[in-house]
């Protein structure tokens, strides 16, 4: 393992380096990361072996950041599709920095049950639990994408002239998300069989099209909706309670948990069953869950490569360091977990002052032309 100095040293390189980045709409840490690796590779920019702990700074960092692009900027990855919406409505009451602090309530909150879980309870859960129900990943899969359907209902019924009309309004919504489904499948056989890169750097090209194309979306909304420019208060002030905060980050921390152990399953998909098992209700639980939620699944997945026994590769970030350097001690691992919480100190700072840095200036560009430079860069 590294030197403790060269190990911290490398870990806060990559907290600087993701909150630098994750804050910009439409950035991933995913993508510039994967950018990195298939431009420079990582043995001349950095040794080997702190590649992990870098990763680990710039995903924390991401964790923590990514909060402020989806609450004023609504531009955000798949993950966080159910925050935007609440944040939305705080931010059209000028309260988008409360919406950000509330995230980062949830997201202190993710990364001490992250750390407590990873000292006292991985080690010694996970393995037996993922050996037992690792034959039957594929009926889970099938049961969540049955799941997902069936949470869906149909809309608009009742406001078509005949029976046909009222039948195609009823449905439709819900089967253009079964056509968006199945060619997002079509989709992912179209990416793995062909390549624009070298074969080096071809286990890269998967990422953009997870964070892309959905950046995308969201930054076409933005520029197609013109959204207003609205004073916001900067106040520390939030309005929930401590049941709620409980509550919330039960089911952020479940939602979490499944899919940063379970491939395929990502953290808006895990969100979406927890909310469910758990039945979130309120704007307030909503944004704590998902602070709660996106720290365990980004963070939690990517720790699980550091852990003995299992080595689970779970994320875009697992599978580019996994490609160059697997840690190998129980020693790395507790290393692991304390630049966790160096990493989530550093975030925290960042995030809560830029907040109130940006919610000072929020009229000073127009979100429409940002969108139009995120678009670029996107491309």
């Amino acid at each position: 393992m590294l030197p403790v100095s060269q190990l911290i040293l490398w870990s806060l390189i990559g907290v600087v380096f993701g909150s630098l980045i994750s804050w910009i709409p439409g950035f991933h840490i995913f993508n510039i990361m994967a950018l990195l690796v298939a431009v420079f590779g990582v043995g001349s920019l950095m040794p080997v072996s702190a590649f992990p702990f870098f990763a680990i700074g710039s995903i924390v960092a991401y964790a923590y950041v990514s909060a402020i692009s989806s609450v004023y900027f609504s531009v955000a990855d798949e993950s966080a599709v159910f925050l935007l919406f609440p944040t939305q409505r705080y931010l059209l009451l000028g309260r988008g920095h409360e919406a950000v602090m509330l995230y980062l309530i949830g997201a202190v909150t993710g990364t001490l049950i992250l750390v407590l879980s990873a000292v006292f309870i991985f080690p010694k859960v996970l393995p037996p639990i993922y050996q037992a129900t690792s034959p039957y990943i594929t009926y889970f899969l099938t049961a969540i994408v049955v799941f997902m359907f069936m949470s869906e209902w149909p809309k608009e019924g009742d406001r078509g002239r005949g029976a046909g009309e009222r039948l195609w309004l009823a449905w439709r919504q819900i089967l253009g998300g079964i056509a968006v489904f199945f060619l997002a499948g079509i989709l992912g056989f179209a990416v793995m069989n062909t390549n624009l890169l070298p074969s080096t750097s071809a286990y890269t090209r998967l990422t953009p099209m997870f964070i892309g194309f959905f950046g995308m979306s969201w930054v076409l909304l933005n520029i197609l909706s013109n959204p207003p420019m609205l004073e916001q208060v900067v106040d520390d002030r939030v309005e929930s309670s401590h049941y709620n905060i409980a509550k919330a980050s039960f089911g952020g921390a479940l939602g979490g948990t499944i899919a940063a152990i379970y491939p395929i399953i990502t953290g808006g998909m895990g969100a979406l069953i927890a909310g469910h098992m758990t039945s979130q209700r309120g704007d307030d639980a909503f944004i704590i869950s998902q602070g709660v939620n996106r720290v365990i699944y980004y963070v939690g997945a990517f720790t699980l490569l550091f852990l003995p026994d299992l080595r689970l590769t779970r994320g875009a970030a697992a599978w580019l360091v996994s490609s160059v350097y697997t840690p190998k001690s129980y020693s790395e691992y507790l290393a692991a977990v304390g630049v966790i919480l160096l990493s989530a100190g550093i975030s925290f700072l960042f995030a809560y002052y830029l907040s109130k840095g940006i919610a000072k200036t929020f009229r000073v560009v127009h979100i429409k032309r940002l969108s139009y430079i995120v678009a670029v860069l996107l491309v």
